[in-house]
Parts: C-alpha cells; structure tokens; sequence
C-alpha cells in the first residue's frame, strides 16, 4: 500500500525533527511526484509541524550541551541542513545564552579527551595532532593555542 508524500513525512517526524530541506530530500528519494512533495511540504510547514527555526534551536542545543561543539562547526552542520546563516547565528546564540553554555569548557573538554586518546607519544607529535584536531572541530587559532596552554602547560 503506497503512502502520500504527507503521510510519510508524518511518519519521519515521529522519531527526530527535520528542517524543510531534509524533508524535501527524504521525500524525493521516495520517488513521489514534486508536485505531492511541496503539498506535503507547505502543509507541514502551516501546522507547524516543520518549523526550521525550532529544528536550528533544538539541533544547537543538542550539540552544544551534548558532545560540544564550536560556533563555526555548528553553524556549517545547520547550513548543510538547509538553514540559513543568519538563523543559524540566531538559534546558536540563543542557545547559548538560555543554557549559559561555556564555551571555553567546551573546547577544553574537547582537548582533554583528544589528550586521553594519545597517551604515549611525544610531545611535539601531541601537540600537532590535537591542535589539528580542534582545528578541525571548527575552534578558532587563539581558541585552540589558550586551550592547548591549559591543558598541556606551558608553551
């Protein structure tokens, strides 16, 4: 028994949250006709049920209190999602702000288990590979040259 294009998103919706772009996505690799899809997408959107605000939000919010993650990472992960800049800004900032997010805990915490990951080497090749590692997360130059002071002591 074939579903509608809205039936199945419905169905998505019941077990994580999308942004209209992944939905839009997830529904044309069902095959349904584009038409169907913007029916079912309009509609989501009108009930509320699709709302790329609160996906940016929710998404932030896991990510930040979560594993952690930088400004930039999350901003790049919301943008591949379909989310523009500028409410990816805004659902970040808020996020952090509401919870008080520290974001140097973060990057510390970060540094800490990378740290753990590579017990025995020598200095100069810990001290590469976690800064190329938090580079990677998306924390800036000086973010990651205070951190790496922190946790590994002096210069």
């Amino acid at each position: 028994m074939a579903t509608s294009p809205y039936d199945y998103a419905l169905n998505l919706l019941t077990a994580r949250p999308y942004s209209e772009r992944s939905m839009r996505r997830k529904l044309m690799r069902r095959d349904f006709r584009p038409e169907d899809i913007e029916s079912a997408i309009k509609r989501l959107v009108r009930s509320g049920l699709l709302d790329d605000k609160r996906f940016a939000e929710q998404f932030a919010r896991g990510r930040l209190l979560g594993p952690g993650a930088s400004r930039l990472r999350l901003k790049q992960q919301l943008y591949t999602r379909g989310i523009s800049g500028e409410l990816a800004v805004a659902a970040i900032d808020g996020v952090i702000e509401d919870e008080a997010v520290d974001l140097d805990a973060i990057i510390e915490k970060a540094a800490r288990k990378k740290l753990a990951s590579m017990p025995s080497l020598a200095d100069a090749v810990i001290r590469r590979r976690l800064y190329g590692h938090l580079a990677r997360g998306g924390y800036t130059p000086d973010m990651i040259r205070t951190v790496m002071k922190k946790v590994l002591g002096a210069d």
